[in-house]
């Protein structure tokens, strides 16, 4: 049930807009604010100039002349007012004309809760996407006259290939190739379709049977999230509330797992507890504990679906099974700029005061000048020792193209030093990757924009912008048909049989 974990991901999240401002308003009572056209354009001036001077290499997939060109377009589209969610889609598409993932706008979180309470209504159904297919993955709706099956291919939207219609709402997403694209699109497109053009009724839909092969097309009602709700039962979907944030247990009699969930403090209050490391190092070391007091023959970390976070997480739980003492990255390149400076000072002088990576990086922007690229020092991690050592139990690391930013870390850390087999299947986001994003604020419309100020080199030194390829490929984690849990069943079945 991937867009009810991602929609509630979306809704617990820092949101930085007003209330929604679209013609999908369901509160008639509140006026959406507005902007004047010289207010937008300075915004827009303000979102092209900061993200040249921030970004590490802005035009690194998209040229100066393309971004130029789309730049005045856009300055003489905005000939009149726009509503504060007319100016974020607008911003948004922009950002990601980078097609640089840590370059971009994030979905306006408050807008959509807003719709959602109204009782607005939207497809029931989720998708599974890959660069060249689309498939339903979940489907909400309980009228018994539908003939759309789970596993359905959609071919046309509304008369369009479905390609063409996908193109359009994927304008907003900010991604590096077409595998992060599709991947970010999945979790994603329900609530797009919202952004991109407001409540609808109906979409007329053109799928070909997963079961029979036949063409057939079927008019999709909307309805509204209590309608999909209650539409769901065990046959369909799995409940949010029964996947784990984190978790660890013996399975098959002999093999520890370990699922250590994303590498930061997901149970935080505020903002300063984030980056707090002592519960997950608590946890990691419970784990572990565990397994060597059983006496496991193998031990599976899966981070399959996992957002990612800091190394300052991941690298505890490394240090359990490293054989000598590794960095997260062969070289962290930086870009000097007064805005990441600007944005590091903020980490310094709010809740986020004792990061000692933020004093480093103060230090950094004040000996050196606007636009020079620089190695920031990458510290070595340690093993911990014999009495916090697996010893020379295997160990697997279980990888998806939904594993990311530190996730895919993780893996590439464990491949290239030689630390663990990595099996799955190959990431969508990169090991060689722009990232260590900062941000800044527009002045006129207060949206916030994430821009990567570093390149971070995976630790085997390769430049290539690619995804961790696993050691040992196993064919059915692209299986839409079988849930998380089947395909960790069969993972298991594999290791059993090493």
């Amino acid at each position: 049930m991937r867009r009810y974990l991602t929609l509630s991901l979306l809704l617990a999240a820092v949101a930085f807009i007003s209330p929604p401002t679209h013609s999908s308003e369901r509160d008639t009572k509140t006026t959406p604010k507005t902007y004047q056209a010289e207010q937008v354009r300075a915004d827009l001036t303000q979102l092209y100039e900061n993200l040249q001077q921030g970004s590490y290499d802005l035009f690194v997939h998209t040229s100066q002349a393309e971004y130029e060109q789309a730049y005045q377009t856009l300055m003489q589209q905005i000939q009149g007012p726009m509503t504060q969610l007319e100016a974020h889609k607008l911003f948004m598409q922009f950002a990601a004309l980078a097609k640089i993932a840590h370059t971009r706008i994030d979905f306006p979180v408050d807008a959509y809760r807003a719709f959602m309470q109204g009782n607005g209504k939207t497809l029931p159904m989720d998708f599974s996407v890959t660069p060249s297919r689309i498939t339903i993955s979940n489907y909400y709706d309980s009228d018994s006259k539908s003939p759309i099956k789970v596993g359905d291919e959609v071919i046309a939207v509304d008369g369009q290939p479905v390609q063409d219609w996908l193109a359009a709402i994927q304008t907003y997403i900010a991604a590096d190739n077409t595998e992060i694209m599709a991947s970010l699109t999945e979790g994603q497109l329900v609530p797009l379709l919202w952004l991109h053009e407001g409540e609808r009724d109906s979409y007329q839909l053109r799928l070909r049977s997963a079961t029979t092969g036949e063409v057939y097309e079927y008019t999709q009602a909307t309805l509204a999230q209590d309608q999909q709700v209650a539409a769901l039962d065990g046959a369909t979907a799995t409940s949010p509330s029964e996947e784990k944030i984190r978790d660890f247990a013996i399975m098959r009699g002999s093999i520890g797992y370990l699922k250590p969930g994303p590498f930061y403090n997901v149970y935080a209050t505020s903002h300063a507890e984030i980056w707090d490391t002592e519960e997950f190092h608590a946890f990691i070391d419970d784990a572990f504990a565990t397994f060597v007091a059983h006496n496991v023959k193998q031990i599976l970390i899966d981070v399959r679906n996992n957002p990612g976070g800091s190394n300052s997480f991941s690298d505890h739980m490394l240090a359990w099974f490293a054989d000598r003492p590794f960095k997260f990255a062969a070289d962290f390149r930086i870009k000097a700029s007064e805005l990441s400076r600007a944005s590091n000072q903020r980490r310094l002088t709010g809740d986020d005061s004792n990061n000692e990576t933020s004093r480093q990086l103060a230090e950094l922007f004040a000996a050196h000048e606007q636009g020079d690229i620089v190695s920031f020092p990458v510290e070595e991690s340690v093993p911990h020792g014999a009495d916090k050592s697996v010893g020379d139990t295997p160990v697997y690391v279980l990888i998806d193209r939904y594993s990311y930013s530190n996730a895919v870390s993780v893996a590439a850390i464990t491949q290239d030093y030689g630390f663990a087999t990595v099996i799955g299947e190959k990431t969508a986001d990169l090991a060689t990757t722009y990232a260590a994003m900062e941000s800044f604020t527009l002045d006129h419309t207060g949206v916030e924009v994430g821009y990567p100020k570093a390149h971070i080199i995976r630790p085997n030194g390769d430049l290539k912008a690619d995804g961790v390829t696993p050691d040992v490929s196993l064919d059915f984690m692209a299986a839409t048909e079988l849930s998380s849990q089947a395909k960790l069943e069969r993972v298991l079945d594999y290791l059993q049989q090493e």
